[in-house]
């Protein structure tokens, strides 16, 4: 018996299935059975099933174009996998059909989709053909064969995910294809497998009403989830706890009571609101996992205490003292271990899919000092016992040495997630240098790197911090970081999803903002619009040798194969912008993800920027320290805020540049899509102008407090100027796209708002300078002043500087024996001649200084030299180095260059 599939599909209000001149039919009884069985809702996954996978579905009429054949028995990400490609040659309307063997198939072309490993169609396939098996987790082959004449294609993989993978290849390069006779025409054979192991996106929960709208939107997570699968992240972390003024600290209560514990209870929440919450997050982890994504969640506040944990959310000062609506009442330092512990156990027992829990460890989770190593022991012991193969993430910041021994004595499953670059995102290297007033176990690795190794590091991108809203994605940046997380042996990543901190600060009962205004909406949800985010850190951390086409086809598609080109370059070297504020202007106090904001903070007024500690201290020249050289003479190798000005304007020509051609391609064609993002392009490139002047107006500035030379603060005003003409022309080009109020975290801290709100700022601190320019001339209306500030030479910054004009050729040290000396050699031309060159050194702890020694003429021609002693080299951890190099017009340089790789070599020490 047979029955015609769209009338299935009838049954399902708003699906429905295009098979152009083609008709599938469903035979056999025992599909009639189960169908007759199936609600309505039960029955749209087992139709996808059937129409993907079954063995039941032919065609009948015409020759199909493609025949499908994949394994009988198939996990669920697999059945994702195929499910697009069925979805791709829909799309397309393409005709194909499901069959169990090669002959059986009609189709002109075949693909035939299985594991690797085992007795499938593909396996046998690979065997015969006599074809390298992909072998390791989530490796990946797609390889062309032929069989009756007809072209097979052959997607394997070495384990599900790696099988999911070559499915979602496979359907991306079907969408490409432009000729319907040849559907598989974009098809390359390719092997891969993943350069960073484990791939992860993080959320955060920083409001109730942002988060439960997303929690319980279903349609959003099938979205964003396939956005994860496609771009190969295989991890989502979704961290509850962190500056949320109280809410989910702790998270239990929010999902169900604990017995032995009446009195611990979240504040006005009803059984039947648990109980949704708990059945909608284990709801995720499936669907999460439906895709091969594994998933973490972070418990970052185990006991509410105020302080930095308020978040500055109004009304939460007074919390820890009487209940509150929405937040836990009942814990206390009493019961806060015990509690903690029977807490874990219904926890991981009620969310029994989870793979992961990322604890906070310190006391901004609201653990006091004195509490934490009990505390810790204590909760490891009973995981061990709970659930021993769980992987518990221990975040680094201000970990004690202590809890990280408890950990390894009690044997439970761990390792180590330590910040990348503070809490924004740098340039894509761990730094060179923290800053060295703070203590570094707060931003880096600090001297966790020890040997023998005993843990595994995660290392944290908190992007979130820095690439907030606007658009962000280049493949260049993402290789780079991608490569820095190998250090030690590195476990893998995790960055911050785009909008991560949507809502921060806000009421929990506020309704969440929408990020632009209505007529510049062209997606279903905001996270849609940075689909190149997600793509480039996905695919570049699976395989940094990742085919361009990839994300050339997407710019095509959605900007037209004209303004594509330039839309790509636009947004792939805007990309480094905000980066390279964060590594070399932007003030060390701002560098906390609840207090600082790259894309809108005016950072502060002039006087307070100017004398702004920077962020990779070992890389770039502070303002002062420029000044200081200008007023008092010296030299260095770092670069000069007037040389790192100079890449902020010549990055904004080159912009201003794309974006012309951008909209002279496009011409009449224009979308919303392509307003959005030249909108965003251009906000970038006055923000690169804006720092462009700025640094030269606080360098002026630094002068001028130096030496009192008003000819120095004259020229600060004027650079300022230009910097505030530059940040006018970014709120002209925000225009009315972006909402009036940018809720993204505390509105004190400038975290709420519109460029237009700072350019305020910015307008009244020029009005200040100048107020003080003016009291400056009537005193200097007395002789004796007159005559001080005639005395004292100034010459203005340069506009251009000398480019470094070094011929470098270096080959490097990468392994050395333990207990050795390590010898260093470089050959340098210099136009100029060579004055100096030192080689910088120390072992791979952020605690240790650096060392400094001279490399010498080694006799050979333009080859210097130096030796660093074995006793100077510490066992416990690897080796780094870097050269710095000055010529004899006092042009510098540091090798390696940061601009092009990583700015310094690690050395392995063979133990």
């Amino acid at each position: 018996m047979g029955i015609k599939v769209h009338s299935l599909f009838e049954l399902i209000p708003g699906l429905s299935f295009a098979m152009p001149k083609n008709r599938i039919t469903l035979k056999t009884s025992r599909v009639m059975k189960n169908l007759r069985c199936l609600t309505k809702p039960a029955l749209i996954p087992y139709l996808i099933i059937i129409l993907i996978t079954g063995c039941y579905g032919y065609v009948s009429g015409e020759t199909p174009e493609v025949s499908i054949i994949s394994d009988q028995k198939q996990a669920a990400a697999i059945t994702h996998g195929l499910t697009k490609v069925t979805e791709a040659l829909t799309a397309k309307h393409i005709s194909f059909e499901n069959v169990a063997s090669i002959g059986q198939a009609r189709g002109k072309a075949v693909i035939v989709a299985g594991l690797a490993a085992g007795e499938g169609k593909a396996a046998t396939l690979l065997k015969a053909g006599n074809r390298p098996i992909p072998t390791g987790a989530e490796s990946l082959l797609i390889w062309k064969t032929s069989s009756a004449k007809k072209p097979v294609w052959v997607v394997s993989g070495s384990d599900n995910r790696g099988l999911m993978y070559g499915l979602l290849e496979l359907a991306d390069r079907i969408g490409w294809s432009k000729d319907a006779k040849n559907p598989l025409s974009a098809v390359n054979e390719m092997t891969e497998k993943p350069a960073v192991r484990n791939r992860a996106i993080s959320i955060y929960t920083m409001n109730r009403a942002y988060w439960e709208s997303r929690l319980y939107d279903e349609n959003h997570w099938v979205r964003y989830l396939d956005l994860l699968a496609q771009s190969r992240f295989n991890k989502l972390v979704v961290i509850f706890g962190y500056e949320n003024g109280g809410f989910l600290a702790p998270c239990y209560p929010y999902f169900f009571n604990v017995e032995g514990y009446p009195d611990v209870r979240m504040v006005g929440i009803t059984a039947q609101q648990q109980q949704r919450n708990l059945a909608a997050f284990n709801r995720l982890i499936q669907m999460a996992h439906d895709r091969g994504i594994e998933f973490t969640v972070g418990i970052w506040d185990h006991i509410y205490r105020g302080g930095v944990q308020g978040g500055g959310i109004p009304g939460t000062k007074d919390a820890p003292d009487k209940p509150v609506p929405g937040l836990v009442w009942g814990l206390t330092a009493d019961n806060l271990t015990a509690y903690t512990k029977t807490a874990l156990v219904k926890f991981v027992k009620q969310v029994p899919n989870l793979d992961a829990i990322q604890f906070r460890m310190h006391n901004e989770s609201g653990l006091k000092e004195g509490e934490q190593e009990s505390f810790w022991t204590d909760v490891f012991q009973m995981m061990k016992t709970a659930a021993p193969n769980l992987q518990l993430d221990l975040r680094a910041k201000e970990l004690p040495e202590s809890v990280i021994q408890s950990a390894l004595s009690v044997g439970v499953n761990f390792r180590v997630n330590t910040k990348y670059w503070m809490e924004q995102m740098g340039m894509p290297y761990h730094p060179t240098l923290v800053n060295p007033d703070k203590s570094p176990i707060r931003h880096s690795y600090a001297y966790l790197l020890r040997y023998p190794q005993k843990y595994k590091m995660n290392w944290q991108l908190w992007s979130g911090g820095t690439t907030r809203i606007l658009l962000w994605g280049d493949p260049d940046y993402a290789r780079r970081f991608a490569e820095s997380t190998h250090l030690y042996e590195g476990d893998g990543f995790e960055i911050n999803e785009p909008l991560a901190t949507k809502m921060e600060a806000q009421p929990h009962d506020a309704k969440p903002f929408e990020l632009l205004n209505a007529p510049y909406r062209y997606y279903t949800y905001e996270f849609e619009r940075y689909w190149h985010f997600f793509q480039v850190f996905g695919r570049i951390g699976y395989n940094p040798d990742t085919d361009p086409a990839v994300w050339n086809h997407e710019f095509d598609r959605r900007f037209g194969e004209k303004a594509a080109p330039f839309i790509a370059k636009a947004i792939h070297q805007a990309s480094w912008i905000l980066p390279r504020i964060i590594t070399s202007s932007y003030p060390y106090t701002s560098f906390p993800t609840t207090r600082g904001w790259a894309e809108k903070q005016r950072l502060g007024d002039l006087q307070t920027f100017a004398k702004a500690e920077l962020s990779d201290m070992a890389q770039f020249a502070s303002f002062d320290e420029e000044a200081k050289f200008k007023t008092d003479g010296g030299e260095t190798a770092r670069m000069l805020p007037s040389a790192n000005s100079r890449w902020f304007r010549q990055t904004s020509d080159a912009l201003n540049q794309l974006i012309a051609n951008a909209e002279k391609a496009a011409g009449k064609s224009s979308n919303k899509e392509l307003v959005s993002t030249l909108t965003d392009l251009k906000i970038l490139s006055n923000l690169a102008l804006y720092h462009s002047h700025r640094i030269l107006a606080a360098v002026n500035y630094r002068i001028f407090d130096r030496t009192q030379n008003v000819a120095a603060f004259d020229e600060a005003i004027a650079k300022e100027q230009a910097a505030i003409a530059a940040w006018r022309q970014m709120v002209a080009a925000a225009g009315d796209v972006y909402t009036d109020n940018l809720a993204l975290g505390v509105c004190v801290a400038d975290l709420c708002g519109h460029w237009r709100d700072e350019l305020a700022a910015l307008e009244k601190g020029l009005a200040g300078l100048q107020q003080r320019r003016t009291a400056l001339r009537a005193e200097a209306s007395t002789v004796k002043t007159a005559i001080a500030s005639a005395t004292l030479p100034y010459k203005a910054l340069p506009e251009t500087s000398s480019d470094p004009n070094f011929q470098i050729s270096h080959q490097p040290v990468t392994t050395a024996p333990v207990g050795k000396p390590i010898s260093v050699r470089i050959q340098v031309k210099a136009p100029a001649g060579v004055k100096w060159i030192r080689l910088r050194y120390r072992n791979v702890n952020q605690e240790l200084p650096y060392n400094t020694l001279a490399m010498l003429p080694s006799g050979e021609k333009d080859v210097y030299s130096v030796v660093v002693p074995a006793e100077q080299i510490k066992p416990e951890w690897d080796f780094m180095y870097f050269i710095e190099i000055m010529d004899n017009n006092g042009v510098g340089q540091i090798y390696p260059d940061l601009a092009k790789e990583t700015p310094y070599r690690i050395v392995k020490l063979i133990r």
